[in-house]
């Protein structure tokens, strides 16, 4: 028995978080990054893994009122300018709903058997595609180095699932902020052209919602698919489902089923979020750290400043250059860096040194390996942090640079 003992402390040893007070620059981390008096407050929401479910009376966590997770999602719908909002298992999980959902007017033969999606689209977009069988047909973009989205090349593609089909696509989907260069799309002018044509219209904002002002209302989205853990300063996994009335009734819709031996009901399930997606310590941190989010998408325009100012002075350190839109709208910052790759050519750690020179430093998140093109985010990050990053990058080239 101790040998096996023995054996698996190895797990109890992996709950020291070896990353504990580094400086985090990881694009997918910083709008996820937890307010220290939210970590507190959450310690009192550990007890058990259903914490939240202690007076649930209908078995679905979006009903509860202690806590009020009903008050709270609708405050989500309204902050969003959605309708109404339902939590999910991460934001894939809401995509999945969605694609779900319009599989159903498929079926029914109402709409083609087709979703058009931008060509700078996170996977799981994709994957949510594929698990509902759904081909998807891309928007192109315009390449190195801008890699902008044309809302017209939106238009062309509904027209030509039109003409292929005789039928509109099921969904038109954006990616409000893209996981590889940060690039804002022209979702309000794709919103327009979806009302025009009556298709549905969902946009990701998985990189954005919570970080900076959305409103699906005047985007013209039917759906908002948001990343909590990602943009909310909440515990993974969570994301949420949001919507407006017309599309309530439909993603939201609740299970029909009766099986034919027992008779049971599951009347207050809903199928497209899997019934019920109880959240937990997950949901609890989401709704102690709103209060911080709401307020901190009202200093966005300041934080862009930030993320421009430094953006100029990482290139200022020479060769290394901005990928995507200028000015930037979003905090995360896609460089190409043939200074770091001319580097690692001849470093014996190859390009697995940046980060380990940043990691000596006490900052964690480059993608281990990469040196050709690195993705990072300063995001709320104090001016002696970002004071930091800048001179840990310029020492860091002058050392390797060969003389």
């Amino acid at each position: 028995m101790m040998s096996k003992m023995t054996k698996y402390e190895k797990f109890l040893e992996s709950g020291d978080n070896k990353y504990k007070d580094f400086l985090v620059i990881s694009p997918l981390m910083r709008g996820g990054i937890i307010p220290t008096e939210v970590r507190l407050k959450a310690q009192d929401w550990m007890d058990v893994g259903y914490i939240n479910c202690y007076t649930c009376i209908d078995g679905r966590s979006s009903f509860l009122n202690n806590p009020p997770v009903k008050e709270f999602l609708q405050s989500v719908a309204e902050f969003f300018g959605g309708d109404s909002a339902e939590h999910t298992f991460g934001c894939r999980a809401a995509q999945f709903s969605v694609m779900k959902a319009v599989s159903g007017l498929v079926k029914s033969g109402e709409f083609a058997n087709m979703i058009v999606a931008d060509s700078l689209s996170h996977y799981s977009t994709n994957i949510a595609a594929e698990m509902n069988s759904l081909e998807v047909t891309e928007v192109p973009h315009t390449g190195y180095p801008e890699y902008l989205i044309d809302p017209e090349h939106y238009d062309e593609k509904i027209e030509e699932v039109k003409e292929k089909t005789g039928k509109l696509p099921a969904l038109v989907m954006a990616t409000h902020a893209d996981p590889y260069q940060g690039n804002i799309a022209p979702v309000k002018e794709i919103g327009e052209i979806c009302s025009r044509h009556e298709v549905p219209y969902m946009i990701n904002a998985a990189y954005s919602a919570g970080v900076q002002p959305i409103d699906m209302r005047e985007m013209k989205a039917d759906f908002l698919t948001v990343s909590a853990h990602k943009s909310m300063a909440s515990i993974a996994p969570l994301g949420f489902l949001v919507t407006n009335f017309v599309w309530k009734k439909e993603v939201f819709a609740m299970s029909q089923d009766r099986p034919d031996w027992s008779g049971r009901v599951f009347g207050k399930k809903i199928p497209n979020i899997f019934g019920c997606s109880i959240g937990g310590l997950p949901l609890i941190s989401s709704m102690l750290s709103f209060p911080y989010v709401k307020e901190r998408v009202l200093r966005w325009d300041e934080e862009k400043d930030k993320i421009n100012s430094f953006i100029r002075e990482m290139e200022d350190i020479g060769d290394i250059m901005l990928l995507g839109q200028r000015p930037h709208e979003h905090h995360l910052l896609s460089f190409e860096t043939p200074v770091l790759d001319e580097i690692a050519e001849t470093h014996r750690k190859k390009g697995f040194f940046l980060a380990e020179e940043l990691k000596k430093c006490r900052i964690v998140g480059i993608h281990k390996g990469k040196t050709k093109n690195i993705k990072l985010s300063v995001y709320g990050m104090t001016d002696d942090e970002r004071g930091k990053i800048l001179e840990t990058f310029f020492d860091i080239i002058k050392k390797g640079k060969p003389s």
